[in-house]
């Protein structure tokens, strides 16, 4: 199954400052990689290195940052572009979602996942065939 990851989920693998979270979802990404096709997307890197390098308290080095962009690289990563911009500047509309998680979830249908895996979108809401699914609340 291909499945989506939201970037919140890459930050707590790599945020020590929630332990037991950062422990859960390595071990979680761990599982689901071993089971499932991943997918990410442009997006998802931009705001991987934002938040490491701006948000996290301490920030990561440059090289850790570039490692943890390099090791996401290594998934397949859906590229934006105008078409899917357009679209989710319509989907925000229609399903009352904020302009970055509309991309996310555009990104997630376009490229044909069954699951989305986020923490900021709700748990078991549908988007046509695509299930959103928050791993703190389930362990699909």
């Amino acid at each position: 199954m291909r499945v989506f990851i939201d970037t919140n989920l890459w930050v707590y693998q790599l945020d020590r400052r929630e332990p037991e979270k950062s422990a859960f979802v390595r071990t979680w990404l761990r599982e689901l990689a071993g089971k499932h096709d991943i997918v990410v997307s442009t997006q998802v890197l931009i705001e991987l290195r934002s938040v490491l390098t701006r948000k996290l308290k301490p920030a990561l080095s440059w090289q850790d940052t570039h490692d943890a962009l390099e090791a996401l690289a290594e998934f397949e990563v859906v590229p934006a572009h105008a078409n899917l911009v357009l679209d989710a500047h319509a989907l925000a509309r229609a399903e009352q979602l904020s302009w970055f998680d509309a991309l996310i979830v555009e990104a997630a249908i376009r490229s044909g996942c069954e699951r989305l895996y986020s923490e900021d979108l709700g748990n078991d809401r549908r988007f046509d065939a695509l299930a959103v699914i928050n791993p703190f609340v389930t362990s699909n």
